[in-house]
């Protein structure tokens, strides 16, 4: 049995892991010439960007004035772009070099190549900008494009070697970040641009402290430490970042006495022990080494590019395919590589974990109160895979068929039928009895092609594996699977719930019903009757969208942000990404939608009808939306936090503030963050002092209340089912998980607390707290509160389908 000594050498281990990647990031980032991506070399980046901004300038009047000086002569073309731009492509070049030991004249070079990179593209339209953020392979091919750019023009040889070197010297000389040393190699003095002394000792001092400050968090082999008033506990030794609550430790601690029901909801849920399901993963190993693609679980290495056509001409159709699927299959590999690293991080420490009866993930809330896992990647709030590799330590036998149907349900829904009712999820698992017995005893055998097409199908396949025990050990299976039920878009529940609204809460299940409402896809039919109106009419776009046969999957994940404001860019973003993957799908790359012209006006005209039916299905919450974002607004300009106390006790303080942070925008290299900001036409550098952002405070305040109004239900859930006898429970936000034998009561606790929680006037509550502490003058000013409705909230406690 492990003992806490176990646990402190373990987190000595996460210290030592932590420490190894950090140092390997910035090796790795030297070895790239990219070292002003890391964290000292952002810091040197913008300390040395100002004085060098200035300097350019001086030398630009200098130019502009025809005034004699060193170079000027061949140096116009430093007259195409501002002195920010320059000095930023200079700091960035120089910087990502600075530990490289490369001759100054490379470094030159390089540094006068990015730069007319820079200046052409800034010319470029933003249909050469498409086609060349698509360029993959090296600097010459993304030149070659750049020569074909309408407005491209070039430097000549002498200029370019002339700014080159006199940036790299005004770089030395005006910020007194980098010098010149001289270096014998062969026969030769060569001079190789390096850091400063001063420099050199902060990059050592910055390097030490970042590998002490980013252990890797795992989880736990003891049961964590009990949180306190104090907000300490979880780990037993100290761990940046992993206190309990993420921000505002001490106005918090101030005024909270540590028997608040967050505190103990988190303890409890931290304090249920977990198991890797040893059983799933040599399965998923299996799949990994082999570079399958099954669910989450993609390729280990990626998609392999075909092997080019050298057979045909360079003008030859097939070729010209080639390249599209070769560019597509870049893009895929580049854009999937964080998730199949997550997925090798995950792998690593099931192994780590794999001979522990129980293991434990201490809990973290962010300032509103939402709870999370600290330890990231293989954790209970995970993706599929996560999920699927982990158990609950301590089982129970399913003895109940009331209990056997909670893990058919569970199965069903897996495999992506949860819009069913409650009998045909059942129904349907009876009738593939068979390919789920199949797939749970040997995946890899006459079942592999049913569980792979599972919408989760790692979690779908750790099902049929339970199932399969259930049905051949019958009382004598102990079941350790954890078996999951999601609320329905409960951004809009709680809106119902606190507007009183009954139309909008029938649309997501708080009333009492035989059938399972879906929001979802209600506004879909609602979005396909107008397309078919258009298109009747001859609307070409609308006759394209009804080509692309729209289902819930393009606006499930922009109706369910609408409670948290997000904005009409997100949407677009939304729709654009569906459409390139439907198009893609039908039509392959070359006749995809985003070669097209007028794809974004078509994108705009889809995203207007969304958005105005999913307005009118929603008003009321669209309402308090507008209502909140005026306080929000208004309380910006007092400079001080809006502030509530959620109902699970935890104090929210609402608090968005800018430090000046403006960017220099990059359309080669990274663009460069820099704290200034701009009065008229002087550049003015950050202060140190806070700036509120009145668009900030506006625009988060809305789902800022949802999302304290959802962390306490949550808190709430686990306190009331704890009571009821549930141990084993997990989940995020408004998806709850325990075992088979204790989902009914995990289910009752969900909607009675919800009506509990409801039943008092919250809205009222929150309002009028937020309220007072405006101006008179400011609350003159504020729109009227939304009527609230008539819904009895107490008919939650009695919805079929409130968690489906």
């Amino acid at each position: 049995m492990p003992t806490i000594d176990d646990e402190i050498t373990l987190e000595k281990e996460m210290y030592q892991l932590g420490a190894d990647r950090y140092v390997y990031r910035n090796q790795m980032r030297v070895e790239e010439r990219m070292e002003s991506m890391s964290h000292y070399g952002t810091v040197i980046v913008e300390a040395g960007l100002e004085p060098l901004a200035q300097a350019v300038l001086v030398k630009q009047e200098a130019i502009k004035a025809g005034r004699p000086g060193s170079g000027n002569t061949h140096m116009k073309p430093l007259m195409q772009q501002t002195p920010w731009l320059i000095a930023a492509v200079a700091m960035r070049t120089c910087v990502d070099q600075i530990s490289t030991n490369r001759p100054l004249y490379l470094i030159a070079t390089d540094l006068a190549d990015k730069l007319w990179i820079e200046v052409m593209l800034a010319r470029a339209t933003s249909r050469e900008m498409l086609y060349f953020n698509d360029i993959r392979g090296r600097r010459s091919r993304k030149k070659e494009d750049i020569m074909r750019m309408q407005h491209t023009t070039l430097w000549s040889t002498k200029e370019l070697s002339t700014i080159g070197l006199w940036l790299v010297l005004a770089v030395i000389k005006v910020t007194g970040l980098m010098t010149i040393v001289k270096e014998w190699r062969g026969r030769n003095t060569i001079q190789i641009l390096a850091a400063t002394p001063k420099v050199l000792e902060y990059i050592k001092d910055a390097t030490t402290t970042g590998s002490l400050l980013c252990p890797h968090a795992m989880p736990m082999i003891v049961p964590p430490r009990p949180w306190n008033k104090d907000l300490d506990g979880g780990y037993y030794s100290f761990i940046p970042d992993a206190q309990l609550c993420k921000d505002y430790l001490d106005e918090i601690s101030a005024v909270i006495t540590g028997r608040e029901p967050f505190i103990q909801a988190a303890n409890l849920q931290q304090a249920v022990p977990w198991q890797i399901n040893a059983w799933l993963l040599p399965h998923i190993e299996h799949a990994w080494e082999r570079g399958l693609q099954i669910g989450k679980l993609l390729p280990r290495e990626g998609w392999e590019v075909p092997p080019y056509p050298k057979h045909l001409a360079d003008d030859h159709p097939d070729v010209q395919q080639w390249r599209w699927d070769a560019n597509h299959i870049h893009d895929k590999n580049k854009d999937t590589l964080p998730m199949r690293v997550a997925v090798a991080k995950m792998i690593w420490i099931a192994n780590r974990f794999k001979d522990y009866k129980e293991i434990y993930f201490p809990t973290q809330l962010d300032f509103r109160g939402r709870f999370y896992y600290r330890p990231p990647f293989l954790n209970p709030q995970g993706n599929d895979i996560a999920r699927s590799l982990l158990n609950f330590a301590n089982g129970s036998p399913i003895v109940r068929p009331a209990d056997g149907r909670w893990l058919e349900v569970h199965i069903a829904n897996t495999f992506g039928h949860g819009k069913l009712n409650w009998d045909q999820r059942v129904a349907w698992v009876h009738e593939n009895k068979e390919k789920i017995l199949q797939s749970g005893d040997d995946p890899w055998g006459a079942g592999y092609e049913f569980w792979t097409a599972a919408k989760d199908p790692w979690q779908f396949l750790a099902s049929c594996n339970a199932y399969a025990q259930y049905k051949t050990l019958g009382d004598e299976y102990i079941c350790q699977l954890p078996v999951v039920l999601d609320c329905t878009c409960s951004g809009i529940q709680h809106y119902s719930a606190l507007l009183r609204s009954e139309k909008m809460g029938q649309t997501v299940n708080l009333t009492t019903t035989d059938s399972v409402a879906d929001v979802y896809s209600l506004i879909l039919e609602k979005v396909l009757a107008v397309l078919r109106i258009d298109a009747a009419a001859g609307n070409e776009m609308a006759i394209a969208w009804l080509t692309l046969s729209l289902d819930r999957t393009l606006l499930k994940p922009i109706v369910m942000t609408i409670p948290y404001s997000a904005s009409r860019f997100g949407h677009v973003q939304q729709i654009k990404r569906w459409t390139y993957e439907r198009t893609t799908e039908m039509f392959g790359h070359k006749d995809n939608w985003r070669w097209k012209e007028n794809t974004l006006k078509a994108v705009h005209y889809l995203t207007t009808i969304v958005i105005r039916e999913s307005d009118l299905v929603v008003a009321p919450a669209k309402q308090a939306m507008e209502w909140f974002k005026a306080v929000g607004y208004a309380g910006s300009s007092n400079e001080k936090p809006l502030h509530w106390v959620t109902p699970a006790g935890l104090p929210v303080y609402h608090k968005y503030t800018g430090n000046a942070m403006h960017k220099v925008r990059l359309r080669y290299l990274t663009d460069v963050h820099v704290k200034r900001k701009t009065e008229g036409t002087e550049v003015c550098f950050y202060n140190g002092e806070e700036s509120w952002s009145p668009q900030r405070m506006a625009n988060a305040l809305s789902p800022n209340v949802i999302h304290s109004l959802d962390g306490s239900h949550m808190a709430f859930v686990v306190l009331d089912a704890a009571k009821n006898g549930v141990k084993n429970i997990g989940g995020i936000h408004d998806c709850f998980a325990t075992l088979p034998s204790d989902m009914e009561a995990l289910r009752n606790s969900v909607r009675n607390t919800f009506a509990k929680m409801y039943t008092p006037n919250v809205f009222k509550q929150v309002t009028t707290t937020l309220l007072e502490q405006l101006t008179p003058k400011q609350r003159d000013k504020i729109p009227r509160l939304p009527k609230q409705g008539n819904l009895n909230v107490a008919d939650v406690r009695n919805s079929n389908y409130f968690i489906t």
